[in-house]
């Protein structure tokens, strides 16, 4: 299965500074805790091909999930929610991306 954002509320019924969304993440490599090693990961909010923010870093469940709580959208626009796996600094890979309409 490929990694996937979904975005709660819907795109479209976002409003800029004031509608507070969560983010399920889902499909991610499985991080087994047996192995002593953990993917790590990072969301990314770019609106007009600016980031204007970014979660903190995390990993996900052993079966490949997590949800980020807590983001206020700060401008209406067109944003791309990009997920990066940050285990390697040096070199994020972009895993997955959704798009969302944030209005007025």
């Amino acid at each position: 299965m490929a990694a996937a954002i979904t975005v709660t509320p819907a795109s479209g019924q976002i409003k800029a500074t004031q509608t507070v969304c969560t983010f399920a993440i889902a499909g991610t490599d499985a991080n087994d805790p047996t192995l002593h090693f953990e993917d790590r990961y990072v969301l990314t909010f770019v609106v007009g091909g600016k980031e204007v923010g970014r979660s903190q870093v995390f990993g996900t469940t052993p079966d490949g999930a997590f949800q980020f709580n807590g983001y206020i959208f700060p401008q209406a626009g067109s944003y791309t929610v990009q997920l990066y796996n940050v285990t390697d600094p040096t070199n994020e890979q972009a895993v997955s991306n959704a798009a969302t309409v944030v209005v007025a």
